[in-house]
């Protein structure tokens, strides 16, 4: 009871001495403000320069409480290291472990490489460009400083020097890491920057996960330290008690509060080492043997190796003996066992001192050192069963509890709380004691565990370093793998036993690298891992010496954080001073752009209405006009002027169904025109065309009928004008215009009020649209308008329309129904005109149908015509049935003879029977005296300008139709001049007979008034959005019955008339659609969405909420499909606000891939090729393929083969054919040849003018006006295709493959196919499908990978029996990455991507400097866009962007400023 009365009445061993001498340290303050102004801790160059308990000295000095404004801004300092340090170092690390995730997933990606020259020109050109306008930061002053303090912190974390990131932060012109990432990489050198991507990518390591946030980029202590004293003699002498060694002086108490707190000590070779035995047992046996090793471990050193026995000191040898006879005594101890182990330990140490004397590495050992000499200690779990504390950390000799001990001996026992150590430094004592019977783990363990996790190829060593003296100090090496090495020593601190030194560096040990040094901020506990809790673990008197370390640590990261955080505020309010300059210079060029800008305003009306009433009361009394009266007056509608004059009067619409010939479209605006000007009254009124003839055609005929002179109208004389694309003829006294659907819209875009306000159809008083039945998208958007404003007097007008649909629609509005002046008409169909022409045809025909399979048309047949070739797309050309009767025998009346019934079966209705329409020519007008009456005009309807051209030239070669003296053949097309088509009016002279090839155009758009017999083909092309291929295309179709109903009344206007319908009268019956369907509801909305975009009249909140109030709205599919398409191609925002590239494509009536790609190549200068491209694209393709000649189609079409592209092989193709067209008589043979279609370049060629002229209008490129006059008669011509070369600016780059390439990926884009590198296979990058490509194409049968790219592009996507790709071609991944979707360039992850979906690795410098030339060649596009000049700086963009796409070579020459560009 005794011993265990004696334990408790023990004193408590504290973690710190509690008698010492004041220390002067105030002479230390100043040091210790000055070596922590740099923010990384550095070595103090004195043992108290960096003493922990510095703080709590200051605080003991005497307080002034009067005002100190660096205590002020010291607090303020704080205050932000309070509120924001932990929040800035999660988004420093979370920033950080992005950056490292990024950089290994970017080493799986595709390297991008670009040319070193390009990318020392790139930033050499952003060196001496003029600086940009600097950003005006609108934060907080206290926000901008945290977000430079997270960029501050991810850079030095990151391992740029402290000057370098300080220099970066001061030249940016924000706070973000992305613009501070952009300077760093421009201005550091390669060098630089390869070596923080080695430190950051050292994965040598790879096991450690956490080895990187242990190791600081500098080579230093992860604990401040005192400088390293020297090896001293105590180390390296014989051990012994040393006569000479420095005598133990007690010092004076000092008041705890002045205590200083431990410190790890200096870094020092570690020369001898202690380990713990190995063996692992109950806690207290394994003590009591531990400690019986140790003993007489001491005594065998003493006493039995070999020494002289004047080195041996009794006394000491006395009292190791009696401790032996004291644990011999112990009832636990067992002497058997403790000698084994004495026996193994002492044979062990003889074997480690053997190897170090055989490899000369350390000196003689004596006894004294030889029981040091350890093993080093595996990082591994099993340590912690190697270091249970020893019995001599509870009772040791010189325990003065134990009995039988006293005297001098107890001198000897009590060690000073302070000794004197070598030159002249303290050396403080620490009793780290552990209690007793203490189980549970201890520093060493806890170090070995820790160090096991973070590298579990580790070794942890420790050392005594204090030599012979009693004051022991302890040193612990962490030998990483890698070689790299951590040290902690004890310097001026000392504990009273080895162990005891050991387990207190190992505490030191383990809170340095609980919380290792940082670069930048002080991470502290907010650092990664700040969540360690294994202190908690520690013996008690460990847990005080961790907290008096986390003590020191705190007040020590607050100094450095609140320094960084000053500089951080320093560098923002320099920012923010300039921003008052900023504010001026924006609110001056505000002001500047607020200046008047002039307004385009319409001719308004100069003429009093006096003056108006006046002219039109003489014009009355004019011949011409009482003349034309007078025939007025004979047509039907005549009769209900009246009515629907008054029902204007008193209702603001109408709708008017007038049948063919009652002469609606010229008569109701005259009665309106007439009527408010005989009252007095002001007037504009507009009458809407669906074609361009129509409205010319009807303007003149108003004009005539109104008393003007031939060829007055839209001059001042007349009050008739017409206005049609690229030709307006209005004036300020027009008062009625005649313009088409497109022109009304175009109203609808422009303000004309103050300020652009308002639009043109404010002037309006009355609006007539005209051939309402048509359903043209344009119409039906004018009544959606209309219907909104309802401002004017509104009249529908059509010859078949639903009246009751359209009354419904505008609220039962009024109707009026107007009969017609016609003649009957013979109906005849296809079996009617066969068997009247006589006409057969054998199966071995060019327009029999295929019966068997493809390989039984065309076989052995060495002749082909392309009328009678379809593409492999065409099989599905004509709808509503085209193939559903073609594939049976027909039956027929027996009134038909055989012949007939087998060559209506036999005839493939897709073909256009030319031979037939001759025939039944021939057969009208030669042949049959009975019919020969219907022969005086006849009008034969063909689908397009193809096939019309077709018949006029089978006609002009025949022996009489080609004979000007009897026959006049009138062409009659949209895109006819205006001179070409009025021709068709004319009435022959006696004797010659008028044959009219027309398109749909001769329906009900015009009315040509001698007609007496129709040739009906049955078919007309219209846009139709394809959704297998998703894009809108020209297709071939069946006409509605009402069509055919139109087109057959146009015989009997005067007289009895014959009609001929080229398809089956059981088709009409029963196939043939009742009505056409809406172009709403069958075209793609992208054009209507932009122009709803651009509108000056709001009529709905959105895109789709404005197409719903249509008459027949479209699916929301389509309208989310316009949508999306548009916002593909950046026409339109995600919020559906328009884009300068939108309002251009606006004006581009084609697909707005096509268009996008149109715009691209004209700023890249390589138009020609782009018509040709869009063009093709947009039409059938001139390649034909003849069924069982496939081979050799597929061989003429190689040899255009240009670049594994479709899109270029097009090119090739038509360049050769237009060189071939320069000789007529040779173009033919080469077409057929080559298996090319000539009409079908001949459209091309057509379209290609059509997209010029767009491109003209739209004034996005200038031409001069002897061009557009070119232009203009090739587009509007008769007959043969005339040629237009595009001018040579705006195709200077025309032969660059690549630019042209460039503009397609830019133009197309997303539609990409990416290319597998392991599997070869292409997925479209939207949607990642597979997709093969289509036997059409120029690359079918080859492997993608072949072509060394990484990505194709494509236009056409249609899934069949797979996924095709229809056009392919490959595409540069320079174009993608700067000119393609939204680009994320990540700098210190080296990786860039695309729309997250494109993703390629590159080095630094060169990611830089592709961002930098993507954010100059975006301005320049944008600008030219909006057509604004450029500055000569620009200029050098736009030619270093140019060459870098057209991969023209770079050179520089003397002048490092001189872009110099050569052609390879």
């Amino acid at each position: 009871m005794a011993k265990k009365k004696k334990s408790q009445l023990k004193p408590v061993a504290r973690g710190f001495a509690t008698t010492s001498v004041p220390k002067k340290v105030v002479e230390n303050e100043q040091n210790t403000d000055d070596t922590t102004t740099n923010t990384t801790v550095e070595e103090a160059p004195t043992s108290d320069t960096l003493h922990p308990t510095v703080a709590h000295v200051q605080s003991d000095v005497p307080q002034d409480h009067s005002f100190d404004p660096d205590q002020v801004e010291e607090q303020s300092l704080q205050n932000l290291v309070d509120k924001y340090q932990e929040k800035t170092e999660k988004e420093t690390l979370r920033t950080i472990k992005a950056t490292e995730v990024d950089r290994r997933f970017s080493k799986t990606l595709p390297s991008l490489q670009v040319d070193p020259v390009l990318v020392d020109r790139i930033l050499t050109l952003n060196w001496e460009s003029p600086e940009c306008e600097r950003k005006l930061l609108e934060e907080t002053e206290e926000k901008l400083v945290t977000r430079l303090g997270i960029t501050y912190g991810v850079l030095r974390r990151q391992g740029f020097s402290q000057d370098r990131v300080d220099e970066c932060l001061r030249a940016i012109q924000g706070v973000d890491l992305e613009e501070a990432y952009e300077w760093l990489y421009i201005y550091c050198s390669e060098d630089e920057l390869e070596e923080k991507v080695a430190e950051d990518l050292d994965d040598s390591k790879v096991p450690r996960r956490k080895r990187k946030e242990l190791q600081s980029p500098t080579a230093r202590s992860p604990l401040p330290s005192s400088n390293p004293s020297p090896p001293s003699a105590a180390v390296t002498v014989a051990s012994k008690l040393d006569a000479n060694a420095p005598v133990f002086v007690p010092a004076r108490q000092r008041p705890a509060s002045d205590v200083e707190l431990p410190k790890s000590g200096g870094i020092l070779p570690a020369e001898s080492t202690r380990s713990s035995p190995s063996r692992s047992s109950s806690p207290d046996i394994d003590d009591l043997v531990a400690e019986y090793v140790r003993i007489k471990m001491q005594i065998t050193d003493l006493t039995a190796r070999g020494k002289p026995p004047a080195h041996h000191e009794p006394v000491l040898v006395q009292h190791l003996q009696d401790k032996l006879v004291v644990l011999k005594s112990h009832y636990f101890f067992d002497e058997k066992d403790a000698e084994t182990q004495y026996r193994s330990e002492r044979a062990r140490v003889d074997t480690l001192l053997l190897q170090s004397r055989l490899r000369g590495s350390s000196p003689k050992l004596s006894a004294t050192q030889e029981k040091k000499v350890a093993k080093p200690l595996s990082a591994g779990p099993h340590v912690e069963k190697q270091d249970i504390p020893a019995p001599s950390d509870i009772p040791d000799i010189f325990d003065q509890h134990e009995e039988g001990l006293g005297g001098m001996l107890e001198i000897l026992d009590t060690l000073p709380s302070e000794i004197a150590g070598e030159g002249g430094t303290i050396i403080r004592m620490r009793d780290m004691v552990l209690p007793k019977h203490w189980s549970s783990k201890t520093p060493k363990t806890l170090l070995a565990e820790f160090v096991f996790k973070v590298d579990r190829y580790a070794a942890v060593t420790y050392s005594i370093i204090s030599g012979p003296s009693r004051a022991k100090r302890a040193c612990v090496m962490v030998n990483w793998e890698g070689k790299k090495t951590d040290e902690w020593g004890m310097c001026d601190v000392a504990c009273h036993t080895e162990i005891q030194a050991e387990y207190y560096v190992a505490t030191v040990a383990l809170h340095a690298l609980t919380f290792p040094a940082t670069d930048g901020f002080a991470v502290g506990s907010s650092g990664a891992l700040a969540n360690h809790t294994s202190f908690r673990l520690l013996p008690p008197v460990f847990r005080d010496l961790w907290d008096e370390l986390e003590t020191d640590r705190k007040l020590r990261e607050d100094l450095i954080n609140r320094q960084v955080w000053a500089n951080m505020r320093n560098i923002v309010e320099k920012k923010i001073d300039a921003r008052p300059m900023l504010m001026e210079k924006n609110t001056r060029a505000t002001t500047e752009a607020k200046d008047p800008i002039p307004v385009r305003n319409l001719p308004r009306n100069d003429i009093s209405s006096d003056h108006v009433i006046a002219d039109f009361r003489a014009r009355q009394m004019r011949p011409a006009y009482q003349e034309m009266l007078h025939h007025r007056n004979q047509l039907p509608i005549a009769k209900y002027k009246s009515e629907i004059l008054s029902i204007l009067d008193h209702s603001q619409i109408l709708v008017l169904s007038g049948e063919t010939g009652c002469g609606k479209s010229t008569q109701v605006p005259a009665f309106i025109l007439e009527d408010q000007l005989a009252r007095g009254l002001p007037c504009k009124i507009y009458c809407t065309e669906p074609r361009r003839i129509s409205a010319v055609s009807l303007a003149q005929r108003v004009s005539r009928e109104l008393g003007d002179s031939p060829g007055a109208v839209g001059t001042l004389s007349s009050l008739v004008g017409y206005s049609i694309r690229l030709e307006s003829n209005t004036t300020r006294n027009t008062r009625l215009a005649f313009v088409t659907n497109g022109i009304a819209l175009r109203m609808l875009e422009g303000g004309t009020g103050p300020n652009g306000q308002g639009t043109a159809f404010d002037e309006i008083t009355h609006i007539i649209i005209d051939e309402v039945h048509e359903r043209s998208i344009e119409s039906d958007f004018l009544l959606i308008v209309l219907k909104s404003l309802l401002s004017q007097r509104i009249i529908l007008m059509s010859a078949t329309v639903d009246a009751d649909k359209l009354s419904n629609y505008f609220n039962g509005c009024p109707t009026l129904h107007v009969p017609g002046r016609t003649f009957p008409v013979d109906v005849r169909f296809l079996e009617d005109a066969i068997e009247y022409a006589d006409w057969f045809i054998q199966e071995n025909s060019p327009y029999a149908i295929n019966l068997h399979d493809k390989s039984h048309k065309n076989k052995n047949r060495f002749e082909w015509d392309e009328d009678t070739v379809y593409g492999n797309d065409d099989e599905d050309t004509l709808v509503d049935g085209g193939q559903q009767i073609s594939s049976q025998p027909m039956r027929l009346e027996k009134r038909y003879s055989y012949q007939t019934i087998n060559t209506v079966n036999l005839l493939d209705e897709r073909a256009i029977p030319y031979e037939l329409i001759l025939r039944l020519l021939e057969r009208l007008c030669f042949e049959d005296k009975e019919s020969h009456h219907f022969s005086a005009a006849v009008l034969i309807f063909m689908p397009g300008l193809g096939e019309i051209r077709r018949m006029n030239d089978l006609l002009t070669e025949h022996h009489t139709f080609g004979d000007e003296n009897s026959f006049r053949l009138y062409p009659l097309h949209s895109t006819l001049s205006s001179e070409n088509q009025s021709a068709v009016f004319d009435i022959p002279p006696q004797g010659v007979r008028k044959i009219v090839i027309a398109t749909n155009i001769a329906e009900t758009g015009i009315t040509i008034p001698d007609i007496t017999c129709v040739i009906d083909t049955g078919k007309h092309r219209e846009m139709r959005f394809d959704e297998k291929r998703q894009l809108s295309r020209l297709v071939e179709t069946f006409v509605a019955k009402s069509n055919a109903a139109q087109r057959r009344g146009r015989a009997g206007r005067v007289q009895n008339g014959l009609c001929f319908h080229l398809f089956t009268k059981i088709r009409h019956d029963t196939l043939l659609a009742e009505h056409p369907l809406p172009e709403m509801m069958r075209l793609s909305l992208s054009d209507l969405s932009l122009r709803i975009k651009i509108m000056k009249v709001k009529i709905g909140t959105s895109i789709e909420d404005v197409l719903s109030r249509a008459l027949d709205p479209p699916t929301p599919v389509n309208v989310q499909r316009a949508i999306s398409a548009l916002v593909e191609v950046r026409a339109l925002t995600p919020s559906e606000d328009i884009t300068p590239m939108g309002r251009l494509l606006s004006m581009l009536p084609t697909d707005v891939h096509l268009g996008k790609f149109l715009l691209t190549a004209v700023l890249f200068r390589c138009l020609d090729p782009a018509l040709t491209i869009a063009a093709a694209l947009s039409s059938k393709s001139p390649f034909i393929v003849p069924m069982g000649m496939e081979q050799e189609a597929d061989r003429a079409k190689s040899s255009f083969r240009v670049d594994n592209s479709d899109f270029l092989t097009i090119h090739n193709a038509f360049s050769s054919w237009r060189r071939a067209s320069e000789n007529p008589s040779f173009v033919r043979k080469f077409c057929r040849v080559n298996f090319l279609s000539h009409q079908n370049l001949q459209q091309i060629e057509e379209l290609r003018q059509q997209f010029l002229g767009f491109l003209v209008d739209s004034s996005f490129i200038t031409v001069d006006r002897n061009f557009v006059r070119e232009l203009s008669r090739a587009r509007f011509g008769r007959n043969r295709t005339r040629f237009v070369s595009v001018p040579l600016p705006l195709d200077s780059n025309g032969s660059n493959i690549a630019l042209i390439n460039s503009a397609l990926t830019a133009g197309l884009y997303p539609k990409v196919l990416a290319i597998d590198s392991s599997s070869g296979q292409m997925r479209t990058i939207s949607n990642n499908q597979s997709a093969a490509f289509h036997p059409t194409s120029v690359n079918f049968g080859r492997k993608p990978a072949d072509f060394g790219v990484n990505h194709l592009v494509y236009f056409t996507l249609m899934h069949s029996k797979k996924m095709y790709a229809w056009e392919t071609g490959p595409i540069d991944d320079l174009a993608l990455v700067l000119l393609c979707g939204e680009s994320e360039f990540k700098l210190q992850s080296n990786m860039l991507s695309i729309d997250r979906k494109i993703r390629y690795q590159l080095a630094p410098k060169a990611n830089v400097a592709l961002k930098i030339l993507r954010q100059h060649l975006t301005t320049i596009l944008a600008l030219q866009l909006r057509g604004r000049p450029l500055t000569e700086s620009q200029v050098l963009w736009y030619d270093l962007a140019t060459a870098a796409l057209g991969k023209i070579k770079l050179e520089t020459g003397d002048d490092s400023t001189k872009l110099m560009i050569k052609l390879p």
